[in-house]
């Protein structure tokens, strides 16, 4: 039995090598010339992706330096914050988090709903709460999504190729590195820009079902919610953080709590959300942002059936596993988006604080929008 399973490991990591080549310590990163005093330097466009063939799908790794944990967030940095201070006008003050037991039945049924416990004592209560962090609004962190070819824990990789094994991940001992702590300790700060798909839709007479058909946003049409919404043509500034509406939350809180129990057991599942695709990802990372979010389940529109750059990928594959770029999903936008077509606004500051969990996969956000 031990000889049968030892060959049958051999062929099956021989396969997956084959399918999927790793880079490994004899075939060190290829990153380009980082130079401090201009980041933006050497910088590959989205067709240059990966810089190195035997890298995963259009992944960046290397371009911020081999050794890099904060991917996306670079982008941020002091200038980029003083900037985003000019979107603070009003005073203005907007959470853009749900109620963590909502929804009341998780969207994805696999994951257990928030238990809220009280532990009373003598002149004094405290609070007991156990949660999946990928319920309610959720920032999905760079241990959440690797690069796989074919759901196999022997294909995983994770950004920059920093984590080895999967049982670095879920072991008993689990490593830190990539870990959502990471995103806590930079305490995420800068300019959102809010594209209001959903409102867009209602102006053009477009009806379609987020909640029960995988309808899918494109790149053209984000580029006419921008020109709705009186945007300049070059809205986006490095470190943006992009905010889409796609609708998908108003529709679900339209019904009532019998359909939103029985939604996340339909037999089929899928969701609205942007389009997976190469145009999708190119028109993305040519504005340089440092993480996206949308009030949908996933960003993009699920399931997870397309293919980029002639591979089946998804989004937060090549988001999360590539660009080590975090996701933020179910965001809260209803509020903040009346508020900035009263002031004939899209731009606002923001700012997101997920726990300081070490090793943790995601978090709730704790994000809150000022204008």
């Amino acid at each position: 039995m031990h000889i049968r399973r030892t060959l049958f490991l051999a062929i099956s990591e021989f396969c997956a090598a084959k399918a999927h080549p790793t880079v490994s310590a004899s075939q060190p990163h290829v990153a380009r010339q980082y130079n401090a005093a201009d980041s933006y330097a050497h910088w590959p466009s989205y067709a240059e992706l990966p810089p190195d063939a035997r890298y995963p799908t259009r992944a960046a790794w290397g371009v911020w330096g081999n050794d890099d944990v904060d991917g996306a967030l670079n982008h941020i940095n002091e200038s980029s914050i003083l900037a985003a201070r000019s979107e603070i006008q009003l005073g203005r003050t907007f959470n853009l988090n749900l109620p963590l037991e909502e929804p009341s039945i998780p969207i994805n049924p696999n994951r257990k709903p928030l238990q809220h416990l009280f532990q009373p004592s003598t002149g004094y209560t405290d609070d007991v709460v156990v949660m999946n962090t990928q319920i309610s609004t959720q920032f999905d962190g760079l241990r959440h999504f690797p690069y796989s070819t074919n759901n196999s824990v022997d294909t995983y990789q994770w950004y920059n190729d920093l984590i080895p094994d999967y049982e670095d991940v879920i072991g008993p001992a689990p490593s830190t590195v990539l870990g959502v702590q990471q995103a806590a300790d930079k305490a995420i700060v800068g300019r959102g820009v809010l594209l209001d798909f959903a409102g867009w839709a209602l102006a053009q007479n477009l009806t379609y079902d987020a909640l029960h058909t995988n309808y899918s946003i494109s790149i053209t049409q984000l580029d006419a919610v921008a020109a709705w919404q009186n945007m300049p043509t070059e809205w986006s500034r490095p470190g943006d953080i992009l905010f889409v509406r796609t609708g998908w939350l108003e529709q679900y809180q339209a019904l009532d709590a019998y359909e939103q129990n029985i939604l996340p057991y339909s037999k089929e599942g899928p969701s609205g959300g942007l389009l997976a695709a190469d145009e999708t990802l190119e028109w993305l990372w040519e504005k340089k942002l440092s993480l996206v979010a949308a009030d949908n389940p996933a960003f993009e529109s699920t399931p997870f059936t397309q293919v980029i750059s002639g591979v089946p990928r998804s989004l937060h594959q090549v988001f999360i596993g590539g660009w080590g770029m975090s996701i933020m999903e179910f965001v809260d936008l209803e509020q903040l988006t009346v508020a900035l077509h009263d002031v004939g606004r899209w731009a606002f500051f923001v700012t997101i604080c997920p726990m300081n969990i070490v090793s943790g996969i995601a978090s709730p956000p704790n994000a809150i929008a000022l204008i």
